[in-house]
């Protein structure tokens, strides 16, 4: 008896409003170019999640690091919101068996290879992983840049 072959994709959860759901803080999208999307759809089954919306509302004033908290424009300390979503977020990778995080870059909570952070007065785009990002990292997910695809 011939096995047949399974042509299984692995998960992978991505920031949600990469493909295409107005999620952001501005109440926007962002989605990935038509090519980088049908090359990950081929690859992997895309489960797609927004920390910050899962526990803020879409829209929302902005926010960026300052220090080790993440503060929005106002002042306010959102950094528990912002935790909130990111324990969600490894909620559902460990429930899913996800182990791979495909992340919007310049965002406090899904950049991989920048994030937004004021820094001496100035907003600046840090080398640094948002927070979600560096929550799934150190629990053992693969984390892939939009940059990367």
């Amino acid at each position: 008896m011939q096995k047949k072959k399974c042509n299984m994709k692995k998960k992978a959860m991505i920031s949600k409003c990469m493909l295409g759901f107005p999620c952001r803080y501005d109440g926007k999208s962002k989605p990935l170019e038509k090519e980088k999307l049908d090359k990950l759809k081929k690859e992997y089954e895309l489960i797609p999640f927004c920390p910050e919306a899962f526990a803020l509302p879409t829209p929302r004033p902005a926010a960026r690091f300052i220090g080790d908290r993440i503060i929005d424009i106002n002042g306010v300390d959102k950094t528990d919101a912002f935790l909130k979503g990111a324990k969600e977020a490894l909620r559902i990778c460990k429930e899913e068996g996800i182990k791979i995080f495909i992340g919007k870059e310049k965002s406090p909570s899904c950049g991989i290879k920048k994030t937004s952070a004021y820094i001496n007065g100035c907003e600046c785009k840090c080398d640094a992983f948002g927070l979600t990002s560096k929550i799934l990292k150190e629990n053992g997910l693969k984390l892939i840049s939009e940059w990367e695809i």
